[in-house]
């Protein structure tokens, strides 16, 4: 009867938590697909447009597309497509089902873990309902994220049965789901060390009442460690393998130095625990200007960093290890992208806390562990009220911020708003103004900007969308002045020299429309997964250049008559 209970307990949680996150993220079924790598993952990808056949299973496994290799959120892409089409709800929705099924394993997993329900569930709410982590279930782009956590759990779950039984076969499954992780995103390279953290977790909660010492604690890291040396090697592989595809985009010394750097660092932790405990008005980018980096500005978050670290050791001294687990649980999986090793122009993004604010989630039932001289009955209630006010306030947050990512117009301009001026977001609307056919509204949107704008190069950029608008509504003489535009702010590329040669076309410049062509041809590289521009340059290219050689053989014909 008591097993029957408490699998009731269990569903009923599970449940809960899954009503919670359907009533935010219910909206994304009537969302689209947004300007911001959503192309490269789904819509403008030949080979996910194909759907499951051979040719896309072995690209899965071969490509380092979107600058890393992970087969299996590439499968999962596939998948998506067979079953939804071109359809951007379907692939939302699912992106909702796995970060239910990775909030749920998140339950189970430090249920089992500390066997105190009260703590499960605070870390599996937050985990569901926080804010910060819209962005993983409501950008199509981040399913790599959603598997990840789901693996990570779920190994979790049977380390722990490992540790309990000593059985080979959870070891197994602790492998498998390792190396499920590692295929789907390259951050679970430090999963192994958070089973260090999770061994001595569970070795304080299953203590019976004991005081344990620090001998203890040191004798369950060697057990640890013992344990997870296998894993820690896949991690050290995999870890090369990502390198390796992201070595197009690391940023090279000398543009991003090491103190600048380091000084993110210091700053990117200060912010992601403000995010965390008071979440305010979030962005899909924050860029990063090293130009504004000095060491006098890591000096105060160094300081609140290392004070926290040093609260948290005295608290572990008295017997309170749980905080500091949590502590360094979220400073060691936020490693492999706090940017000590610089990969895009991002100072710090939402979608890396995902799996971090795990440990900072444990501070929470902790405090209410210190009210130990309360009555059973009053702190019981105390939990569940506070428990209820935080769900329901999460959600709030939550359905709000949601709301944003709607599609690439509503996203991008909440956020100009939040993080200013940066080319990424001024880039990402004005091609969601294109690619929602809002031609006039892309050009007086692009118009404001070139006017601030300082960057020749990011000038140029804004002149080559406006000449697409231009074009579109057919406007070619216009379109061929912010095509020679872009090119005299040294943007002459591919997309450019199209629009050129598209207009002439359309104006019987023949002649002109013929050498804009050659020079659109030109810089036009070898075929890829990834066609780079909304309006499918490279077919139009083709399709010009057959028009273009009809008419010359038109006119051959012509004057041999």
């Amino acid at each position: 009867m008591k097993l029957q209970s408490a699998t009731e307990k269990i569903l009923i949680d599970c449940l809960l938590i899954t009503l919670a996150i359907f009533i935010p993220y219910s909206q994304v079924a009537q969302h689209r697909f947004i300007e911001f790598d959503d192309g490269l993952y789904t819509y403008q990808n030949n080979f996910i447009i194909q759907g499951l056949t051979w040719d896309s299973l072995v690209w899965a496994f071969t490509n380092t597309d979107a600058a890393n290799w992970h087969p299996l959120t590439w499968i999962s892409h596939l998948v998506d497509r067979e079953l939804f089409g071109p359809h951007p709800g379907g692939y939302l929705l699912m992106n909702v089902a796995w970060h239910t099924l990775a909030a749920c394993m998140c339950y189970m997993a430090f249920l089992r873990c500390t066997k105190k329900r009260f703590f499960a569930l605070t870390v599996a709410l937050i985990f569901a309902l926080h804010p910060a982590n819209v962005e993983n279930v409501a950008w199509t782009s981040e399913r790599k994220s959603l598997l990840d956590a789901f693996f990570w759990f779920l190994g979790i779950i049977a380390y722990i049965d490992f540790l309990e039984t000593r059985k080979l076969k959870f070891y197994g499954v602790v492998l498998i789901t390792h190396i499920l992780g590692l295929l789907s995103k390259a951050m679970h390279v430090t999963f192994p060390c958070t089973l260090v953290l999770i061994h001595l977790l569970h070795t304080a909660a299953n203590a019976d009442g004991r005081t344990f010492s620090l001998r203890d604690y040191r004798l369950a890291m060697v057990s640890s460690l013992k344990s997870v040396w296998p894993l820690l090697l896949l991690s050290a592989y995999f870890s090369l393998v990502t390198a390796s595809a992201q070595s197009i985009a690391m940023s090279s010394m000398e543009i991003h130095p090491l103190t600048g750097r380091i000084v993110n660092v210091l700053q990117s932790y200060e912010e992601y625990i403000q995010m965390f405990f008071s979440p305010g008005e979030l962005s899909p980018f924050y860029p990063l200007f090293y130009k504004e980096q000095h060491l006098r500005n890591a000096i105060l978050p160094g300081l609140f960093l290392g004070s926290i670290t040093l609260l948290l050791v005295l608290l572990a001294a008295k017997r309170r290890p749980v905080p500091l687990l949590g502590w360094l649980w979220f400073l060691g999986t936020m490693v492999p992208v706090i940017g000590l090793v610089q990969v895009g122009a991002q100072s710090h993004a939402d979608r890396y806390l995902y799996i971090p604010m795990i440990g900072l989630a444990f501070v929470f039932p902790e405090l209410f562990d210190v009210f130990t001289t309360w009555k059973k009955t009053s702190l019981q209630r105390f939990q569940t009220g506070w428990l209820a006010l935080t769900t329901l306030s999460l959600c709030l947050a939550t359905y709000v911020q949601v709301g944003y990512w709607e599609n690439g117009v509503t996203l991008f301009q909440h956020a100009l708003k939040v993080s200013g001026d940066c080319v990424t977001s001024v880039n990402n609307l004005s091609c969601a103004y294109l690619r929602n056919e809002r031609f006039a509204d892309a050009i007086a949107f692009m118009d404001s900007k070139i006017r601030i704008a300082k960057n020749p190069y990011n000038i140029g950029k804004l002149y080559t969308l406006k000449g697409q608008a231009q074009l579109m509504l057919n406007k070619n003489e216009e379109a061929i002045e912010s095509a020679n535009r872009a090119i005299s702010n040294g943007r002459g590329e591919t997309a450019t020299f199209w629009i050129l040669a598209n207009a002439h076309y359309q104006l019987k410049h023949t002649e002109q429309a013929k050498m804009a062509l050659v020079a659109a041809k030109q810089m036009l590289g070898a075929p890829s997964a990834y066609q780079l521009n909304d309006m499918n340059i490279r077919e139009g290219i083709r399709y010009l250049d057959i028009i273009l050689q009809s008419s010359d053989s038109s006119s051959s014909a012509n004057s041999a008559h």
